[in-house]
Parts: structure tokens; sequence; C-alpha cells
């Protein structure tokens, strides 16, 4: 009753505090507004993910304070506060390629520091080692994750609910395997978002923001290792769990860079974007997208959990309908 309490807490005080956030940002004329390469219409107030940072870093350091996580783990929750600053000041004044990706790197060697382990990657012929790098992998994986975070939110409720799903599920394997800790933060996670989801709903009030979407590709990483820590869940789970936004965003990156565009301009060429102009919906794609999180990626991720040697396969098996799928919405789109 007492974690039921404070997640009740959590969501309440992510609703107001990104209710104050919308007024503040009508105010203070924080819009984002639509040009050839966005798929909103209207001008949008944005850097609206303050509302879910604010609420579960309080939720972290109630955490803290009950004993119910370390100093370092407390420490983690609030690293992530370096990419909303961050992550803000590039909403209301674009800021270079270089500062962006120095940050996250300073973030992610960060927060491998504070994890104190590198979990093993672990394949049917073994463990990869050395250690160091595994480690240059994972900080290079956070970097990348945070961007294709940030590339992913470009449709109406989609990035809020990616992270929503991930940390229900997260906290749904965690529990099951006995690690009430590693499942209070996906659920104080989630709730926090879930907070926020009401004013980002299509069409959209209030948009998420780099402010929001660098903090939550950060922290997905960093429940994901906290998680990891205990060996209930690994490398292959995480990367199952968050395939759509993985293999999609991958796949337009590797796309825009072969035919010579830059890759970090802003753009729509997403297979979720392109499919959300040829059905006229951002709600339908969600939509979609959310019934394959559940129906597809979960049960794949459990077994991931069962026989963790054969995960990279079981990620191929996860991947590879996801990359087909998005080949023959961009074909389709290029036709039309």
């Amino acid at each position: 009753m007492q974690l039921l309490f404070s997640l009740f807490l959590v969501f309440v005080t992510a609703f107001l505090a990104t209710g104050l956030w919308l007024s503040l940002a009508q105010r203070r004329n924080w819009f984002d507004h639509p040009n050839h390469r966005s798929s909103h219409v209207y001008p949008t107030p944005k850097s609206g993910g303050a509302g879910f940072v604010l609420a579960f870093t309080v939720f972290a350091l109630s955490l803290y304070a009950g004993q119910v996580l370390t100093l370092e783990q407390m420490l983690l929750a609030a690293s992530a506060l370096l990419l909303a600053i961050t992550g803000f000041l590039d909403d209301l004044h674009p800021l270079g390629i270089a500062t962006r990706i120095g940050m996250q790197i300073i973030s992610s060697v960060l927060a491998l520091y504070l994890l104190g382990s590198v979990p093993p990657l672990v394949f049917p012929w073994g463990a990869l080692g050395p250690a160091w790098l595994v480690a240059l992998m994972l900080v290079a994986g956070m970097v990348w994750l945070v961007n294709l975070y940030n590339f992913m939110d470009g449709i109406d409720g989609l990035a809020a609910t990616e992270a929503i799903f991930f940390c229900l599920a997260l906290a749904v394997l965690c529990r099951t395997a006995n690690l009430p800790m590693a499942a209070m933060l996906s659920l104080g996670l989630a709730v926090a978002v879930s907070g926020f989801l009401y004013f980002n709903l299509p069409p959209a009030k209030l948009f998420m923001g780099d402010l929001g979407s660098n903090y939550l590709g950060y922290m997905l990483a960093v429940v994901g290792g906290v998680a990891m820590q205990s060996g209930s869940v690994n490398v292959w789970t995480l990367l199952v769990l968050l395939g759509v936004f993985i293999v999609d965003a991958t796949a337009t990156l590797l796309s825009r860079m072969r035919s010579g565009q830059v890759w970090y301009h802003a753009h729509r060429s997403h297979a979720y974007q392109q499919a959300a102009l040829r059905w006229n919906s951002h709600g339908k794609i969600v939509c979609v997208i959310a019934l394959i999180n559940v129906l597809w990626l979960l049960p794949l991720a459990w077994l991931t959990t069962v026989y963790e040697s054969w995960g990279v396969l079981l990620l191929f098996v996860a991947w590879l309908p996801l990359q087909v799928l998005g080949s023959v919405v961009r074909k389709q789109s290029v036709s039309t």
C-alpha cells in the first residue's frame, strides 16, 4: 500500500508539473514550430518532459531517504539531469553536435562507473571479453540510445508510450525474479511518464522536447543496467524490448548516411513517420507499435531471460520482421 501511495504521488506530481510547464511554455513562447520535416501542423509548446523529470527525481530521492536505494543508485538517477539540462538548452537554442555527443559520452561513462560492474555479453559460444571492450560497447550503446530516442520522438505519444511499455515490462520481469528494488525504479519512471502522456496524446498539447527524450533514452539504459546487475535480465532482454525503436532508427540512419545526407539533421523518413503520413493518424501508429511490443517483443524478451546464451538468436528472430516491415513501409512511401 505504501508503494501504491508513492506511485500515486509520482503520477500527481508529474501531471501537475506538466500542466504548469504547459502554461509556462505558452507564456514564454517556447514553441516547436512546424516545417517541411515535421510530422505536426501547428506550433506546439515543448520541453514538457520537465514534468516527469521532476516527478521521478523526487521519487528517487524519497527511495534513497527510505534506504531503498544506495547512494550510487540515487546518483544514477540524478546524473540524468545533466542530459535533461543539455536537452533544454538545445530546445531553446540548438547546440552543436560535438557539445551534445560530448555530454552524452560523459553521462554514459558516469553511469557505468556508478553501476560499479560491467555485465558480460553471453553468446552460445561463451561470454564476450575483455571487460574494457564490453564497457566501450555499452558506452557506445547508451549514447546511441539517447540519440535514437530523440529521433523516434517524432509523432504524438510514441516516445512516452514506448518508455511506459519498456518500464512496465522490465518491472514485471524483475518482480517475477524477486527484484523489488529494480521493479520499483521501473514502475516509478513508468508512472512519471504516464503523468505526462495525457498532454502528449494525439493531438498533442505539449511535446517532451530534447529535454525529455534525452532524459528518457538515458534513464531506460540506467534502469535496465540496475536490473541487469542481478542477472535476472540481460542485454538481450533490453535490446528485444526496445526493438521497434532500435531497428527503425538504425535502419533510417544507415540509409541516410549511404545517400550522403547529414544524419543528425531533422527529417521525417523514419518508417513510423511515413506510416503516420500514409494513414493520416499518429494514434493508429502508436497503437500498432504498442501491439507489436506486447504481443511480439515481450514474449521474446522473456525467453531471453530463460535462455540467455541463445539471446543473440532470439534478438535476430525479434528484429528481422521489424526490419522487413520497416523496409516495406519505406518502399511504399517512395513509390507513392
